[in-house]
């Protein structure tokens, strides 16, 4: 017969439990990161951080789900700095547009204070002018003089100040329009800009020379008929920063999701074969179909065109961009994404 003091403790026991399912957790996570590298040594690419953060998520598509989410749960542990770190330059070049624009709205009050002086001084003129001749106001004629004198010294006071503020804000200007054309980032839609979307694609030709391996874009677009339909500006922009978020939501964190302009978004997509990216183009096309919009009590989804293709080792960005805009007019009423061969 078994004692009662000899028999397991259930919270030790339940301890023990969790402790071999971590243990079992961090093998299998070794194992497949040591298969990454693996994988990474087999297609000759160097072991590069970044190179190793593309292949980690590629391959972490392909696992199963239970498997994808104990990863997940491992790496948020450490996503938050990462995301800080990623998310700092960002955050000084909207800050710094924004204070830009309180400058603007700042030299527009005082160039309106300045109007009104003007048009205050053009009434005292009238109203002088108008007494000139009636001798009997003369000492009323005197006063306004004065007043005008006064009027006129404050006005050529603030034209001095106008004239520094003025000078001050093309400066600003001209060190604005150098963050422009560094800048990165769409501020509006919350994604890479155009610039920086052309300038990785010419990068990424140039690895795909030098290393051999596989890397896919894709462009989406809006149908037209459906914008069309949507004649409030407000309501449109809303469109675009929903589809915007929901790309960064579906893409993977080595994916560069960039507003290209008028609505339309593009997506490089480093280390993807003609499969991944098809695999994407269905994920981004199941997505934007449960999104629901309420326009003037009519209710519609988002219907998008999508074209993707394979980045080649040989070739302009510019006509890689040009054919991707060219398909869609070419496949208006294509309802599938169209695949660059």
């Amino acid at each position: 017969m078994v004692k009662l003091d000899n028999a397991p403790d259930p919270k030790k026991r339940a301890a023990q439990d969790s402790t071999k399912r971590d243990e079992t957790r961090q093998a299998a996570i070794f194992n497949f990161s040591q298969n990454v590298l693996n994988e990474l040594n087999s297609d000759n690419v160097p072991t590069l951080p970044i190179n190793y953060s593309i292949y980690f998520e590629r391959m972490l598509d392909e696992q199963p789900e239970d498997f994808r989410q104990k990863v997940g749960e491992t790496l948020s542990l450490y996503s938050d700095e990462i995301d800080a770190a990623i998310d700092s330059n960002i955050r000084v070049e909207k800050e710094i547009k924004q204070s830009f624009i309180q400058i603007k709205s700042m030299l527009q009050a005082v160039a309106l204070i300045y109007k009104n002086l003007n048009v205050m001084k053009a009434i005292v003129k009238k109203r002088r002018d108008g007494l000139a001749n009636n001798m009997n106001l003369l000492a009323l004629q005197n006063t306004i003089t004065g007043f005008g004198g006064d009027l006129t010294k404050l006005t050529a006071l603030l034209e001095k100040h106008l004239e520094v503020i003025k000078i001050n804000y093309e400066e600003i200007g001209k060190v604005f329009k150098l963050i422009e054309e560094r800048s990165i980032y769409d501020t509006t839609y919350e994604v890479y800009n155009k610039k920086f979307f052309i300038s990785a694609l010419e990068n990424e030709i140039d690895s795909i020379k030098r290393y051999g391996y596989e890397a896919a874009f894709l462009m989406l677009k809006t149908r037209d008929e459906l914008i069309e339909s949507v004649k409030n500006l407000k309501e449109r922009s809303n469109i675009f920063k929903s589809i915007s978020q929901s790309l960064l939501s579906t893409s993977r964190r080595s994916d560069i999701v960039a507003h290209y302009g008028d609505g339309c978004f593009a997506i490089l997509m480093k280390y993807t074969g003609e499969n991944g990216a098809k695999m994407a183009c269905d994920r981004i096309r199941a997505m934007l179909a449960n999104i629901r919009y309420d326009d003037d009590g009519k209710e519609f989804k988002l219907d998008a065109q999508i074209v993707y293709g394979m980045l080649p080792k040989e070739g302009s960005v510019e006509q890689i961009v040009s054919n991707a805009l060219d398909a869609f007019n070419a496949h208006k009423d294509e309802t599938e994404p169209v695949f660059l061969g």
